[in-house]
């Protein structure tokens, strides 16, 4: 079922558009309601407003950019989603695997007070508790030597950076194989159809395409 339009703020289209623009998608309106869960009218009405307030600007083909202010908004807004996981995770204890969702109801009620008090809490953290840099994104994975896993080869070795963190169920299937950012993963061999069998402290598991293309890596020397 779809949510009223009225459910969807600016904010969330911002930050939905930020988030195909680190992950290489094309923006176009389809994406953004099938990402949104809205009717394409919504959708279309969201768009006109935020051309209009300048966040936005659209090709004749459909594909939708950021400006400069509206990239920086979305940003900001990625900002208070990661601080407000921190506070849940680490404050009052909540459940890694469901401290996006929650962090995603929480960080448009966020105060310039309060973020300010986040930000000296949390000053020294670089990333999220799923691992996805503090002022950036997939972007900034690459830039640090991030690879997805599926990448690897049989024999390589690396360390998880950073989970796709959208998907309670995803998390949780990870928390229960202990595969956390910082966790060092061995490749011991690659199936036909994609499927990894890897060694993760002493232990071996077979891990599928699901869940290899969501888990980014970096290589450790040999």
């Amino acid at each position: 079922m779809r949510r009223e339009q009225t459910s969807v703020s600016q904010e969330d289209y911002l930050k939905a558009l930020w988030e195909m623009l680190e992950e290489n998608q094309v923006p176009i309106s389809a994406r953004l309601a099938e990402e949104l869960n809205v009717t394409p009218p919504a959708v279309t009405a969201a768009l006109k407003r935020m051309t209009r307030d300048g966040h936005v600007r659209i090709e004749r083909g459909g594909r939708i950019h950021l400006t400069a202010q509206g990239r920086k908004n979305a940003q900001h807004l990625m900002l208070r989603h990661q601080l407000a996981e921190m506070l849940l995770t680490e404050v009052i204890g909540l459940s890694w695997s469901k401290a996006h969702a929650e962090a995603e109801r929480m960080e448009h009620a966020i105060s310039p007070e309060v973020e300010a008090l986040l930000l000296k809490r949390f000053a020294a953290r670089k990333t999220c508790p799923h691992g996805v840099p503090m002022n950036g994104g997939i972007a900034q994975l690459r830039k640090q030597g991030g690879v997805l896993l599926s990448e690897l080869k049989a024999k390589e070795s690396a360390e998880i950076m950073c989970v796709y963190e959208k998907d309670e169920g995803f998390l949780e299937f990870l928390e229960g194989l202990r595969l956390l950012p910082a966790t060092k993963v061995e490749v011991l061999k690659r199936e036909y159809d994609e499927t990894m069998t890897v060694r993760v402290s002493g232990r071996t598991m077979h891990l599928g395409k699901p869940a290899t293309t969501r888990i980014w890596v970096k290589r450790l020397a040999a």
